[in-house]
């Protein structure tokens, strides 16, 4: 039987036990570095792209203060991933924000954006 590490392909020797996927403990190490890579990365995509959103609602909010108008095209036109949101909330006017990081945001039916910054607490 091969060792199951693609770089190696190597014989599995017969003092291993049967059960032995790898050649060797080295083979094993690096088998198992690359495994924590590949579920890294898996665990990283989400939090990138969370954060990505969280950086195109601040720009918004700068927006917004400035008094200048903002509608949800100018989200569509940077690639906002409206599926995306840490939370929710629904304000005293019974409209339900989702919620990115510090930033929350509302699309109304006519296409304005509302964008609020939450305390941070800091």
């Amino acid at each position: 039987m091969k060792c199951a590490l693609k770089s190696c392909g190597s014989e599995i020797p017969i003092k291993r036990k049967k059960t032995a996927r790898y050649c060797s403990d080295a083979c094993y190490y690096e088998a198992k570095k690359l495994r924590s890579c590949a579920h890294y990365e898996q665990i990283k995509k989400p939090a990138a792209e969370i954060k990505r959103a969280e950086n195109i609602l601040a720009t918004m909010y700068q927006m917004a203060a400035l008094k200048k108008p903002i509608n949800g095209n100018d989200l569509i036109a940077l690639n906002f991933n409206f599926g995306i949101s840490t939370g929710e909330y629904i304000d005293t006017k019974k409209r339900l924000f989702k919620l990115i990081g510090l930033y929350g945001y509302y699309l109304e039916l006519n296409n304005n954006l509302i964008v609020w910054k939450f305390n941070s607490g800091k």
